[in-house]
């Protein structure tokens, strides 16, 4: 894989911006964010962007940037345009129905996995709690295969040893004779197997295929009408592409690679979302799970135990269950002490201000056609963040 990220520069495309006309906030703030997008469109970090941010459960923020695709031809970034969102399935979905299910009393928290899963337990692994995954202190590595790295990585650096499996099966018995890399609870170590491990326990607890569950106790309850895992081929033309991979387009198929090896549904990646959908999400974990006036997604003290910090005081890295709360992948800005989000490799990130009552979508195809070198988005993401946080916070600021 090539990166011309140095010398490339994509094209304008979209741009188009909707701001809340507040007299009490500062708009110039807001009207700060476009330039950021544009340069770094322009300069080839990622082809495009739609950006959404909320306050009070009113849009203040809309904007659609850049291109949608570069290749096979390019076509102009949209508002519905569907994402790949990469790691925030394990907020989205696989998090949430894990806290249902406790709910339910069909999991418990703090139960080792093996409870559920005997085979789990082999290799040391039998302490590990549904906890643990959920806050990354399993001490289970990253990945169960090299796949992940070498998909992404320049040709010269990829390893050379691939691990040769396919299908949901094979990458579960790679769960099973993982052994774990360090002591639980003795640093905080972001492992997809944490959430391979957990979607799997979704289907044993609810007798159900991780994508029923996520369609009929998720999206449908929440009218996420443009999400799914594996979404169908008609719709590929309102899809956003990802990277090339072994000189073919991934465009309506999973990028993460263990997810795609798994058949496009696992627990850590492969949910496909547009901004409008994600933010019904983000304002009803907002709401405190509340979906309207007689129903929930979940409970208001299930949304607090998720969105607080859970892991152990002698860590640096703060982490909710399943969520981020401050650590090396947040992306909260000047958001406050009580924000909470995620991000993922794709470009998605989603981040959640309970004090000010506000949310922030960014999703950028920032894999498209191939990375670049420098990831530009993630600073990107905390200039933004900064921007809607003093917005939203302090609406007498002057710029």
């Amino acid at each position: 894989m090539t990166d011309h990220s140095k010398t490339r520069h994509f094209p304008q495309g979209s741009s188009s911006e909707s701001i809340a006309n507040h007299a009490d906030h500062d708009a110039n703030l807001l009207k700060k964010i476009a330039p950021i997008v544009q340069r770094s469109i322009a300069n080839g970090f990622y082809p495009g962007a739609v950006i959404l941010a909320s306050q009070s459960n009113e849009i203040v923020y809309t904007g659609v940037f850049g291109s949608q695709s570069l290749i096979p031809a390019q076509t102009p970034m949209l508002l519905d345009t569907i994402f790949d969102i990469a790691s925030l399935t394990k907020v989205v979905v696989t998090t949430t129905a894990i806290m249902q299910l406790i709910e339910k009393n069909k999991l418990s928290l703090e139960a080792p996995i093996a409870d559920y899963w005997p085979d789990f337990a082999k290799n040391g692994k039998e302490a590990i709690t549904i906890k643990d995954c959920l806050i990354h202190t399993s001490g289970l590595q990253a990945t169960i295969a090299s796949h992940q790295l070498n998909e992404i990585l320049p040709e010269e650096l990829r390893i050379p040893d691939l691990f040769e499996w396919q299908g949901k099966q094979a990458a579960l018995e790679k769960v099973i004779a993982t052994k774990p890399c360090q002591p639980r609870h003795s640093s905080f170590l972001y492992s997809d197997i944490n959430f391979i491990t957990l979607g799997h326990l979704i289907e044993i607890a609810s007798g159900e295929k991780l994508e029923i569950y996520a369609n009929e106790h998720i999206f449908k309850p929440l009218g996420m009408q443009h999400s799914y895992f594996s979404p169908p081929a008609e719709l590929k033309q309102q899809i956003a592409p990802t990277q090339i991979m072994n000189g073919e387009l991934r465009w309506g198929e999973v990028h993460d690679p263990t997810a795609s090896l798994m058949g496009g549904v696992a627990g850590m990646a492969g949910v496909f979302s547009t901004a409008h959908d994600l933010g019904i999400f983000a304002q009803t974990i907002l709401n405190k799970g509340r979906i309207n006036s007689t129903s929930f997604l979940l409970k208001p003290e299930t949304v607090s135990a998720m969105t607080s910090v859970q892991t152990p005081s002698n860590l640096p890295e703060k982490r909710g269950l399943g969520w981020d709360v401050n650590s090396p992948f947040s992306c909260h800005g000047n958001f406050s002490a009580s924000s909470f989000g995620h991000t993922g490799w794709t470009g998605a990130s989603m981040w959640i201000d309970p004090e000010h009552e506000s949310w922030l979508l960014i999703l950028a195809s920032r894999t498209h056609p191939t990375p670049a070198s420098k990831n530009k988005l993630v600073a990107d993401r905390n200039m933004i963040a900064n921007l809607i946080s003093s917005y939203v916070s302090n609406p007498q600021l002057t710029s």
